[in-house]
């Protein structure tokens, strides 16, 4: 297609740059013409609107995922999404009470997948559960009763719950998201290998991945993304700048407004 679409559409990011107060993302035309633009913090930051997608009880816009969770060797991607679904229904003594149909019916995630990924986090004993049956020979539960025991890590990533029950997201597209936040801690910019994101994910295909990375991007969980930078990296890691809840250390008050008025 020709014109101001066909042309846009065409501009591929090659560079994004930090600034002080931001990031400068660099793209080129078809025709190698490299232009750039300014992008401020604020702009990363999820809108209220963005973060409305959520369950409002106890009005959590996100929660607090130990990092031994989201790195963990030992649990699958589906046992880590749903110790994370769960724990969103966190109150303060740390236990949490949904039921498998309302944790379904929210994430989008299967009833099957959620009790098979609750009995192994149990096992794991990453949560602890105590089971209410309807009846003794009805294999259904009434609403669990989990408690939390992973309490001792110090590194927590703070996950918004707009990915987390997203519904049209499969739970690798969530994780991956997950993963980019938990690495890239307090900012917007991460650059990571390709194998390391593979690995993570427990893909053999890149293109797989990269499709995941596409899905993030066009739902605004990825702001941009490109090749890595440095010359020797250059094809074999992605550069991201992703979207989040602010962080709570960039998060300007009004005492903040008040001194940069003074100055």
């Amino acid at each position: 297609g020709g014109g101001m679409m066909g042309n846009k559409f065409q501009a591929k990011i090659i560079k994004i740059e930090q600034e002080s107060d931001g990031y400068r993302i660099f793209h080129q035309n078809k025709e190698k013409v490299v232009d750039s633009y300014k992008l401020h913090y604020g702009l990363l930051n999820f809108t209220i609107n963005e973060q409305s997608n959520i369950n409002r009880r106890g009005f959590y816009t996100a929660v607090y995922i130990e990092d031994s969770v989201i790195f963990s060797e030992e649990l699958s991607l589906t046992e880590k999404l749903t110790y994370i679904l769960v724990k969103s229904f966190c109150n303060t003594q740390k236990t949490a009470f949904p039921s498998i149909e309302y944790l379904s019916k929210t994430s989008g995630h299967s009833h099957t997948t959620l009790v098979e990924a609750i009995d192994g986090l149990t096992k794991k004993e990453c949560i602890s559960a105590a089971r209410r049956r309807k009846r003794p020979d009805d294999k259904r539960y009434l609403n669990n009763i989990y408690t939390f025991d992973k309490t001792g890590s110090q590194y927590k990533t703070y996950v918004p719950l707009n990915i987390v029950f997203a519904k049209g997201l499969n739970i690798r597209a969530k994780m991956l998201y997950v993963f980019l936040l938990a690495k890239v801690k307090n900012g917007y910019m991460v650059v990571l290998p390709k194998k390391e994101l593979k690995k993570f994910l427990g893909i053999k295909s890149w293109k797989t991945v990269s499709n995941h990375i596409k899905t993030l991007h066009r739902l605004g969980f990825i702001y941009t993304f490109c090749n890595g930078t440095k010359e020797v990296e250059r094809e074999k890691s992605i550069c991201f700048l992703i979207r989040r809840i602010c962080p709570k250390e960039l998060v300007i008050t009004d005492e903040d407004w008040d001194v940069l008025e003074v100055i």
